[in-house]
């Protein structure tokens, strides 16, 4: 029977809430970010209240009043006032000026500090995300990468993660910063005007009112940029991987037009989200200047009332201009915000798409003794579309069956499934009489040597891409692998032998050496299990008889499934299997299929017909 459906995962929590998770490995090194923020800010408002004395200083008022004046005042009386009022006039303001000093340097000691700490957690963040996303990708199931253009894919890993590393660190730690300052600067305002103070916050709510709408439409237009900039990148891609088909159909032309097309639609996109990104910050900024024109306004007659010093008005000025650039970036956020939450939807998107290569509890290592069985397999990609019905199939260990038939018979799909790439819809394999189900891939995926018609190599050297996934594998055996695969030979005629990159998807070397460095990749694994995918269907005579003479080695003493499209290399098999429109509508030996005359007797005589 079928294995059972897997259990839904459980509903994702809010993304918002996702994203701030991303911050608690980090939360000590965040902490400390703050504390230093609020010493820089509390440094940074100490400077402009030193203002106050030194204006009195400077047009020969006392530096500080003991009586009355601000609670500004009589806070920084009693940290500084000896100082600030010993001596003369000139002494006490060598005095103001020595403290500005001082304050000034540890408010950007501070400032530093805090801003590379932001910049460690943002970096840690985004590394964090992609790794987490990477990893998740390869317990895809396989149908995600087929109907997924792979652009789409690689600017979720790159370009998306790093629009959130900018919403959970850099704007949110900006955020955070930023109303640290904010609330230091509002404290200080209160102790020097409380009724100028309260006009300005009274005003302030008017301000998130005008933002909101554009805030809502940037989201939007977000998530559509995010999605073309995949579009963008996966047309690159395309083009470079199909470069040589580009030129042998004279298309260059063709794929400039699609390209242009494609790049103008972006820019068009830029624009609108633009349009809206651009405009919060002269909106706030007009807003703040109406603010400072109508404490000045308020202020000055205060001032002339004799309610309030004009060395404070001065300050109660420079602290609200100061004030500005904060309440500016506090503005920006969600406009920040909106962009990077469109991309946080797309890589929550894939992170949210349920695994298909996790070991379940119970799940055994796979041991391999005595035979492999197919009983009443069914498979189908996409509901009532069959590849395969009612497949019953039973190879002994040691046995090497093909498998042969029209294209679209459901060959590939019918080995596919021996290593758990995909699960049958009905029915079950059985090893040792033991369903696949009960065992974990990687246990499984480990007994099985898979050579196919197209050859994956890495862009990495020879060595690494006969040993890929087996880790500090000496040379020698590396060697006696190639040698075994007809390998050796060309591979020390290589610029730097085992050391030679291959260059991306092996590039640099013909069909036939790329298929010999396969087969002795899957020789240094010494599989107990092999399967064979039209390993020799793309090869030269000369290619084939050497390839095929490494596969020869490579399937003594193993259990063989070969797919070949040539039955000439399927003649000496134990058996053979015909499938027809995913069924198997004929096995035996070479000889007895041709005896019977019917479909296998008629595609030999369509490949022999002289």
């Amino acid at each position: 029977m079928s294995s059972a459906p897997p259990t839904p995962p459980p509903p994702a929590p809010p993304r918002s809430r996702r994203l701030l998770g991303l911050l608690r490995p980090y939360s000590l090194q965040f902490g400390a970010t703050i504390v230093a923020t609020v010493i820089s800010s509390v440094l940074d408002g100490f400077t402009f209240v030193l203002l106050i004395p030194f204006l009195r200083t400077l047009f020969g008022n006392a530096a500080l009043p003991t009586e009355g004046g601000t609670k500004v005042e009589a806070v920084l009386n009693k940290i500084a006032g000896p100082f600030l009022q010993a001596g003369s006039p000139e002494i006490a303001l060598r005095n103001v000026v020595i403290i500005l000093l001082v304050a000034l340097l540890l408010k950007n000691l501070t400032s530093y500090l805090a801003s590379v700490g932001s910049v460690a957690i943002q970096e840690g963040v985004v590394r964090d995300l992609r790794v987490r996303l990477f990893d998740h990708l390869q317990t895809l199931p396989l149908g995600y990468f087929q109907r997924t253009r792979a652009g789409q894919t690689i600017a979720r890993v790159i370009s998306d993660t790093d629009q959130v590393k900018t919403a959970v660190s850099a704007a949110l730690a900006s955020l955070l910063q930023n109303v640290v300052v904010i609330l230091v600067y509002v404290v200080i305002l209160f102790g020097l005007s409380v009724k100028l103070t309260l006009l300005s916050l009274l005003l302030a709510p008017v301000l998130l009112l005008i933002i909101r709408p554009m805030i809502n439409r940037l989201r939007r237009r977000s998530r559509e940029l995010a999605a073309e900039r995949g579009e963008v990148t996966s047309q690159v891609g395309e083009m470079i991987a199909s470069a040589k088909l580009v030129r042998a159909y004279v298309a260059e032309a063709f794929e400039l037009a699609r390209f242009t097309e494609l790049a103008e639609r972006y820019r068009k996109r830029v624009l609108r989200a633009q349009r809206y990104s651009s405009l919060t910050s002269p909106v706030s900024e007009v807003f703040g200047g109406f603010m400072i024109v109508l404490i000045l306004v308020v202020g000055t007659r205060l001032a002339l009332g004799a309610t309030l010093d004009p060395a404070v008005l001065i300050t109660f000025l420079a602290v609200s201009l100061r004030l500005m650039s904060p309440i500016k970036s506090v503005s920006n956020y969600p406009t920040v915000m909106a962009s990077a939450v469109a991309s946080a939807e797309r890589v929550y998107e894939v992170l949210d798409l349920p695994s298909a290569e996790g070991d379940r509890p119970g799940e055994t290592t796979a041991e391999f003794s005595e035979r492999i069985e197919f009983r009443g397999v069914s498979f189908e990609y996409e509901p009532s579309e069959s590849v395969l019905r009612d497949v019953d199939l039973e190879v002994q260990r040691g046995q090497v069956v093909a498998i042969v038939g029209p294209s679209g018979a459901g060959k590939t799909t019918l080995v596919d499934l021996l290593p758990r790439f995909y699960e049958p819809t009905r029915g079950e394999i059985l090893m040792d009489g033991v369903p696949l189900t009960t065992y974990t891939r990687r246990s499984l995926r480990r007994l099985m040597g898979i050579v196919s018609q197209e050859t994956v190599l890495l862009n990495d050297s020879v060595l690494a891409n006969i040993a890929y996934g087996l880790k500090d594998m000496p040379l020698e055996q590396v060697r006696a692998a190639a040698r075994a695969a007809n390998a050796d030979d060309f591979i020390m005629r290589l610029p730097e032998g085992y050391g030679t990159l291959l260059g991306e998807r092996g590039t640099r070397l013909s069909g036939g050496q790329r298929q010999r460095i396969a087969i002795a990749r899957a020789l240094l694994r010494d599989p107990p299990i092999l399967i064979l995918d039209e390993a020799t269907s793309a090869l030269d005579t000369e290619s084939e008889r050497l390839v095929q003479e490494a596969i020869d080695r490579l399937m003594a003493h193993r259990t063989v499934f070969v797919i070949a499209h040539r039955l000439a290399t399927v003649q000496h098999a134990d058996f053979i299997v015909v499938l027809a429109e995913g069924r198997i509508v004929e096995r035996g030996t070479h000889a007895d299929l041709l005896s019977a005359d019917g479909l296998y007797r008629r595609l030999y005589n369509l490949q022999f017909r002289s």
